[in-house]
């Protein structure tokens, strides 16, 4: 069974959201980043002491994007692909999530809800959100039913993860293509599941 060591309101979410979609037997550990001796009993597993973290058996993995992927190709092929060409489109659409659009989102909700106010950076706030829109109109020119040709993949877990947490912070306007395609990944039991548990 995988162990799995997340936090809720992080980027263990999007780990946990592909866990559930996997279907893969896992027992959660939550680990509070914010209680120091929570996260020096961590570190005896994992000297990063940074969640998302997984074993499963010999396998040790860090990093949401690297567990997303190594957990689609393991068990749930469905979710992969067999074409290179194909793989190589999953994992460059995961990585301009992570790289581009997620600093922007997050920008924006640090000074924009989560610093105290006189820690807020009114520029900041506008420069992320200018480039957040810019990105989720890119998403919106090139996205069809999903991320990836016609069909669920951990693209849309690890992408979608993002836009969601961009649009919840309303650092950018969805066009229509983004949005249906973003609601119908919030209505899937997997995100359901990995949200309402943390």
């Amino acid at each position: 069974m995988i162990q799995f060591y997340g936090a809720p309101m992080s980027s263990a979410s999007r780990t946990h959201w592909m866990l559930e979609e996997t279907g893969v037997a896992y027992d959660y550990h939550k680990v509070n980043p914010r209680d120091s001796a929570a996260v020096e009993e961590f570190r005896k597993i994992h000297p990063g002491g940074r969640v998302p973290f997984i074993i499963d058996g010999d396998v040790r993995l860090q990093e949401s994007i690297a567990i997303n992927f190594y957990l689609a190709e393991k068990y749930a092929p469905q979710l992969w692909a067999t074409a290179i060409e194909d793989r190589a489109r999953m994992i460059s659409w995961s990585v301009w999530a992570m790289t581009n659009l997620q600093p922007h989102a997050l920008d924006v909700m640090r000074h924009g809800l989560l610093l105290p106010a006189e820690q807020r950076r009114p520029q900041v706030v506008e420069d992320g959100k200018k480039g957040c829109q810019r990105l989720a109109d890119e998403l919106e020119g090139a996205i069809g039913n999903f991320v990836v040709d016609d069909k669920l993949s951990v693209a849309d877990i690890n992408v979608g993860s993002v836009m969601n947490l961009a649009d919840r912070v309303q650092a950018c306007k969805l066009g229509p293509k983004t949005k249906a395609w973003l609601a119908a990944l919030r209505e899937r039991p997997g995100y359901k599941t990995a949200t309402s548990s943390g």
